[in-house]
């Protein structure tokens, strides 16, 4: 051992060697308990293997790990972290420890990979800490501003565009590192330029870029409110909206943080290539060199090549050897299309477009979120074929109904005159509803709205079912976990730091409730106080439920739709009294997991927890002024181009307009369609089912344990179903080669390379692919008000001929969408 450790030039011996030994652990399948004391003061943190069932339990000296990093730092500080950063634990996890044949490395390799879980690849994570390294500076701040002012403008941009982009996280984390070592570059004063641009520095710019250019999820409001129903809200309001919705979200995530944030359970698979991002751009030896350069290449190369699905080749996004082959006809369109939104079904399409295939995650999804995801893809297949082939709901091929479409129709098919049925107020004409009669959904659209349903209240009840240790033991324990055992020891290092407090996280909700209540009064909104008190109540369950499978699975449960069936219900008659009851009860629930996402992200990297906070804080308000300056702009220079039924090209309203027309719909028909007597009772009673639906897999694994019931997650299959009905399809089959070739394949048979590799991968093909789509999209496709269009051939066909050759029936005949 000793040996080894004088090969490696390894610093601070007793540590390097507690992880050698840790990591040697996991390959043999062992474990044991090691003790290693330097000092008087010791930190106990604890990890589980779950390959052995063992603990190790670590004592490292209190020198070796972190301290608060709070200000601005002195000459001492001014080290980087690239000279000083140890390399990841992972180069100590792929060194062999002595000289072994080709076959005995083999088999080793089959045993670790198929025992290796996501929770072991987190504990190659440096657990090591560097005490000196800056965090908050004022390059970071500045650095940190400039890249959310770039990513919210970007987002908010895209919500008025023909095809909705935003800003991946892999693109703003290099855009701040590229621009805070352009900022270290020259000498400057120390306050200015302490140094080379450290680590912590990027990663805390990046969470303010982040935290900007998520949306402010209230800004459809407002605009809804100015653009249909001539109604400008006063920037003083507007601000008041979209901080209260935003905070409210930030207050559950903080005060959610013992059960969503502490516990190594819950560990976000999609901020893994982040962290991977980060460690190995940022990082200093042969293993991280080794990433920089293979990072490079494929960060480029994909940079290149998605100019020809992007611009030049855009048949590459979607490839129907059926479409192209046989008859043209709808029938082949609803099974094999899949090139645009609401086509068809995608089955055996292929795509060259990581933008649609690896909007899925495939290289950080779970193996066993991507076979749920798989039994979702097939169960829709055979589920929506069925339905609409037997005209379900008396809305199917029978009733010349679309196969795929989200609007509201009329009895023959056709698009509901929703402007002739709803007044200037948002309130339904009672007499114009008697001649028309009931809005229509297609047959298909109906069962995924029950599906959802399911998936919702089914999450709730999984995670209480499958969880409750975690849920309950992380409310009495500081830690934040049932046992110690339970405890992310990134989170034991980040306790050396002082949390933000939790009354801190309890003031920001309750101040952000008032004043969400009192802006509402003021705006007349039509929701009454009890009815926005409900919405913030629901999004508080539905955080815990959507975030929990997030954590765990990387899946991201949508649940707008079902909070504008609950307004609809429970508070119906008025438009704008269901667009603020969405507001509050589904886009908090969407803040509150993009926060708490940040927040474990600082964990990983040991960022103490209040900078962390502070980073969000920042970025809020900096993307709301941005998202609000944008819009109103928009709104302003193109309000008729808005207002047409498909835009000019360039700019499209059909993102706001689409959000108006559902709480229009919802607002004046809930009462009318969802009732337990009415057409689509179906779907508000879903909701009551799919609370117990977990329970007999539950019952099931406790009296037959072998048989791994457990595994069995009934929301991540109905979501996976509903959540694919209004995207492009297109990505599914590649989608999943990808992920089952990375994350059975690689990780069972090449357990080395997808440990140095796999998630600098996802971030270089994310990143690389990003970067030219806005590069395309700002000076080609109209973001800057021009549009270059490449000359049409057959690799880039008319705008009226879908991209895979499908057949798609003219607009506006009936039955098409």
């Amino acid at each position: 051992m000793d040996n080894v450790l004088k090969k490696s030039g390894l610093q601070h011996v007793e540590l390097k060697l507690l992880q050698f030994v840790r990591n040697l652990s996991a390959i043999t399948g062992g474990g044991r308990s090691i003790k290693t004391k330097k000092g008087s003061k010791t930190i106990k943190t604890t990890e589980s293997v779950s390959n052995s069932g063992n603990k190790q339990e670590e004592e490292v000296g209190a020198e070796d790990t972190a301290t608060c990093a709070s200000s601005i730092p002195d000459e001492k500080r001014a080290q980087s972290d690239s000279h000083r950063h140890r390399d990841s634990v992972s180069e100590y996890a792929l060194k062999p420890t002595e000289k072994r044949s080709e076959d005995s490395e083999e088999k080793e390799e089959q045993h670790t990979s198929a025992d290796y879980s996501a929770q072991e690849e987190l504990s190659l994570i440096p657990l090591t800490d560097d005490a000196d390294s800056p965090v908050f500076t004022l390059r970071s701040l500045l650095v940190g501003c400039l890249v959310a002012v770039l990513g919210a403008a970007v987002t908010q941009l895209f919500v008025f565009k023909p095809v909705h982009m935003r800003l991946q996280p892999a693109f703003l984390q290099i855009t701040a590192m590229l621009l805070g070592r352009a900022c270290a570059w020259k000498s400057g004063p120390q306050w200015w330029n302490p140094g080379p641009f450290s680590m912590k520095e990027t990663v805390f710019s990046s969470l303010i870029a982040t935290s900007a250019s998520v949306g402010a999820y209230a800004i459809e409001l407002l605009a809804v409110q100015e653009l249909f129903f001539d109604e400008a809200v006063s920037f003083g309001m507007s601000f008041g909206i979209l901080i209260s919705s935003q905070l409210i979200g930030y207050g559950w995530a903080g005060l959610l943080q013992p059960i969503l944030v502490y516990p190594s359970e819950v560990f976000y698979p999609d901020i893994l290539p982040s962290v991977s991002l980060f460690y190995s751009l940022c990082g200093d030896g042969p293993v991280a060199k080794d990433q920089i350069k293979f990072f490079k290449r494929a960060f480029v190369a994909m940079g290149i090549y998605e100019i020809f699905p992007g611009y030049i080749a855009p048949s590459f996004q979607a490839i129907s050897v059926f479409c192209l082959s046989l008859p043209k006809n709808q029938i082949v369109t609803n099974i094999f299309g899949g090139a645009q939104p609401f086509e068809g079904l995608g089955f055996l399409n292929l795509s060259g477009d990581w933008a649609l295939v690896g909007s899925h995650g495939p290289l950080y999804t779970p193996l066993n979120a991507q076979v749920h995801h798989i039994v979702g893809v097939l169960l829709s297949l055979f589920i929506l074929s069925f339905v609409y082939t037997n005209s379900w709901y008396d809305a199917g091929v029978t009733q010349n109904f679309p196969f795929m479409s989200v609007s509201l129709l009329t009895s023959n098919g056709t698009t509901y005159p929703i402007k002739r049925v709803i007044d200037e107020k948002g309130s339904p004409n009672e007499d114009v509803i008697q001649e028309i009669g009931i809005p229509f959904f297609t047959s298909t659209y109906v069962v995924v709205q029950i599906i959802a349903s399911l998936a919702v209240t089914s999450a709730i009840s999984h995670v209480l079912l499958e969880n409750y240790k975690i849920l309950f033991g992380s409310l009495f324990k500081k830690s934040g976990a049932a046992d110690d055992s339970k405890v992310d020891p990134h989170r034991a290092l980040c306790q050396k730091c002082s949390d933000f407090p939790k009354w801190g996280f309890g003031l920001i909700l309750i101040c952000s409730i008032g004043l969400a209540m009192g802006l509402s009064s003021l705006s007349q909104s039509g929701l009454p106080p009890v009815g926005l008190l409900f919405a913030i109540f629901l999004s508080s369950i539905l955080t815990l439920a959507v975030s929990f499978l997030n954590g765990i699975t990387g899946f991201h449960l949508h649940v707008s739709g079902v909070v504008q069936m609950f307004g609809g219900l429970l508070f119906p008659g008025n438009a704008f009294g269901n667009m603020w009851f969405t507001t509050f009860g589904a886009s908090t629930v969407n803040q509150s997991v993009n926060m708490l996402k940040d927040l474990k992200l600082g964990q990983y990297m040991h960022i103490p927890p209040t900078l962390v906070v502070l980073a969000q804080m920042i970025g809020t308000v900096v993307g709301i002024f941005v998202n609000y300056a944008v819009m109103k702009t928009i709104v302003s220079s193109q309000r008729e181009i808005l207002l047409s039924s498909g835009g000019d090209g360039v700019f499209s309203g059909v993102a706001i307009a689409t959000f108006q027309s559902s709480a229009v719909s919802w607002g004046a028909f809930a009462q009318r369609m969802f009732l337990a007597n009415e057409k689509y009772g179906a779907i508000p009673l879903a909701l009551v089912v799919g609370l117990f639906l977990p329970i007999p897999f539950f019952i099931l694994h406790r009296f037959f344990p072998a048989y791994k019931f457990n595994l069995i997650n009934v929301p991540l299959v109905a979501g996976s179903i509903a959540s694919g009905y209004s995207v492009a399809t297109a990505g599914r089959l590649v989608n999943i080669i990808i992920g089952l070739l990375s994350q059975f394949w690689a990780r069972r048979y090449k357990p080395r390379w997808f440990l140095k590799y796999n998630y600098v991968l996802s971030a270089a093909l994310d990143g690389g692919a990003q970067i030219m789509i806005l590069f395309l999209s700002m000076v080609f496709q109209g973001g800057d008000g021009k549009k270059v269009p490449f000359p049409t051939y057959f690799l880039n066909p008319k705008s009226s001929i879908p991209k895979d050759y499908c057949y798609m029936p003219p607009k506006g005949s009936t039955g098409s969408e």
